[in-house]
């Protein structure tokens, strides 16, 4: 899943990498021009800076096949995709965003949980009161939801 506006930024992003990728390819072209390429540091660099680049691209790419949410369409009754979740573990309350993989990569909340991650798969659905349990390495803990927003 994707928020609209997620998406718009990958669009925009892609666009400017284009861009950079154009003229990464002139950089190239000049930095061979120079010469030996075997011993050209620029050329070197500027081939490294292609891979980074389309290997970027390709990365927001794949985001474009998301499933796109409108706001409008997320709700704050339990925990899902675009909540604010708040919970407790008996000791202190724990706030993350639950989001998607695009808006943890582009950083758009603070304490991101995307929502594939095995922790996001045991709490999506949990009401505000719901409590659970989870089996981690250092023992068993209980997680209690105390509140969930919508993210903004």
């Amino acid at each position: 899943m994707i928020y609209r506006s997620t998406y718009n930024m990958i669009v925009e992003r892609i666009y400017e990498i284009n861009a950079d990728i154009k003229q990464n390819t002139k950089d190239i072209k000049r930095a061979a021009d120079f010469g030996d390429l075997k011993e050209n540091a620029e050329y070197h660099a500027a081939k490294d800076n292609q891979a980074h680049l389309h290997n970027k691209r390709h990365r927001f790419e794949k985001h474009l096949d998301e499933e796109v949410v409108e706001p409008g369409d997320v709700k704050a009754d339990r925990v899902s995709f675009g909540t604010q979740v708040t919970y407790t573990d008996g000791e202190n309350p724990i706030t993350v965003s639950m989001a998607g993989a695009a808006e943890y990569e582009l950083e758009l909340y603070e304490n991101i949980v995307t929502t594939s991650s095995p922790f996001a798969q045991r709490v999506l659905g949990k009401k505000v009161g719901d409590t659970l349990t989870l089996d981690l390495p250092d023992g068993a803990k209980t997680l209690t939801i105390l509140d969930i927003q919508l993210l903004k």
